[in-house]
């Protein structure tokens, strides 16, 4: 499951899945709620309202990448990212129903640096 949520959690930062509304409206369970950087609270359909206005590739890496098994048919996964010189800690839940969907986001930023292991 590590690889195929690492694999999800990219294709966030790719013009080609972001600007798709099927696929972001498929991957995001319809409960989605997102704990933005700002500490703004948003819901599925303004996170994909945002995503759908991405004209190229979101310039971010993911590192220190982390899945765990925290019930049936739900993985929590965490990581750090680096866009412009900062990071953030980004947090994610991803349920099983019919298709994999991610159910809650978070991205934090650190405020001390941490040793990145590049995924």
């Amino acid at each position: 499951m590590y690889e195929t949520l690492l694999n999800l959690e990219k294709k966030f930062f790719e013009i080609k899945y972001i600007s798709d509304k099927n696929w972001l409206n498929d991957t995001l369970h319809n409960d989605f709620l997102e704990c933005g950087k700002s500490g703004t609270l948003f819901s599925k359909k303004e996170v994909m309202e945002e995503l759908l206005l991405c004209l190229k590739d979101r310039d971010i890496e993911i590192f220190n990448f982390v899945c765990e098994l925290i019930g049936e048919n739900c993985w929590l996964v965490h990581y750090v990212t680096e866009t412009e010189d900062e990071l953030f800690f980004r947090t994610s839940i991803w349920v099983y129903e019919n298709q994999l969907q991610m159910r809650f986001h978070q991205a934090t930023k650190l405020s001390f640096n941490v040793e990145l292991v590049k995924c």
